[in-house]
């Protein structure tokens, strides 16, 4: 059966956390399936400065639920999770391991629910899931998709489109005239940038009342060269009607998550000193000005 488990850390290495606890579950649980990006957010119902790394991964197993969750909880224990959360009060850790849902068993105990009753309460539960198994449906009624139950959490999500869709190109194209005036992208150049391997456009979309507009968008271009892989940061937009939210961090924290999940180890982007309040923000996201000179050549 399909089996979903919901991971997060907020000390130590976090992604070398989460990458360890999803090689011990496949070693001594099952096959893994899929798993998410990592998804960096504010910790929830708890008092913490540290920030959690958050991704869901679905694995094949047989195995029986209470065995499944001896061995997750034996490997908490490994991964230096000494401290479970007490009458609702969660502390920091170096890794948590949730089992989400288990095909469509349901169970009742005190020691274990499935489906976990508070997934769908959670979006940083929903959105790894949501990225993993659109399709996939609670196992409790109303049975809604992990799509569904998502998409009623977020007002504004940030995705990767996979295939070229003329709608989006469309807001894409509107995006960067808000950019760059008098810029534009083809449609066929726009299938070539969502084909590639290489490069990746992500979109800010506002959902509300049914109705689903990209209000931005960024793209992480990445590379090989002798000496390593690269990445940089391109054509950070936020439509002027939704600026002042705070959204352009999501992109820049879709930028950054991707590029680790990526194996890159460092990120460059570029800004003209006159763009203020651009260059504030990327120095509060962690970006440092580099001592270089940037020269261009027209062809």
């Amino acid at each position: 059966m399909k089996l979903y488990i919901g991971l997060g850390s907020n000390l130590g290495n976090r992604s070398e956390n989460l990458n360890h606890a999803i090689e011990s579950i496949e070693r001594r649980i099952g096959s893994l399936l899929r798993r998410s990006d990592f998804y960096e957010t504010w910790p929830a119902d708890m008092d913490s400065e540290h920030l959690f790394l958050n991704a869901a991964a679905c694995f094949e197993t047989d195995l029986p639920a209470f065995e499944v969750l001896r061995l997750t909880q034996e490997i908490e224990r490994e991964l230096g999770r000494h401290r479970k959360s007490v009458n609702g009060v969660h502390f920091d850790r170096t890794i948590d391991i949730d089992l989400l849902q288990y095909g469509t068993l349901v169970v009742d105990t005190d020691m274990l629910k499935l489906p976990h009753p508070e997934m769908g309460n959670r979006s940083f539960v929903m959105q790894p899931l949501a990225e993993i198994a659109p399709k996939e449906q609670y196992a409790l009624p109303p049975f809604k998709t992990f799509s569904e139950m998502e998409h009623e959490l977020l007002p504004f999500v940030v995705t990767e489109p996979k295939t070229a869709d003329m709608s989006e190109w469309e807001a894409v194209v509107a995006l960067i005239e808000m950019l760059s005036p008098g810029k534009s992208l083809s449609w066929e150049d726009y299938r070539h940038l969502i084909g590639s391997s290489e490069n990746h456009l992500a979109l800010l979309l506002h959902r509300e009342n049914g109705t689903t507009r990209p209000c931005g968008m960024i793209t992480l271009c990445t590379t090989f060269s002798p000496t390593g892989r690269k990445a940089w940061i391109e054509d950070v937009v936020i439509d002027p009607a939704y600026r002042g939210r705070g959204l352009s961090h999501r992109l820049l924290e879709w930028a950054k998550q991707k590029a680790v999940a990526l194996g890159v180890k460092k990120v460059m982007l570029t800004s003209r000193p006159s763009r203020v309040e651009a260059n504030e923000l990327y120095r509060k996201e962690g970006f440092e000005p580099r001592e270089t000179n940037v020269y261009q050549l027209f062809l």
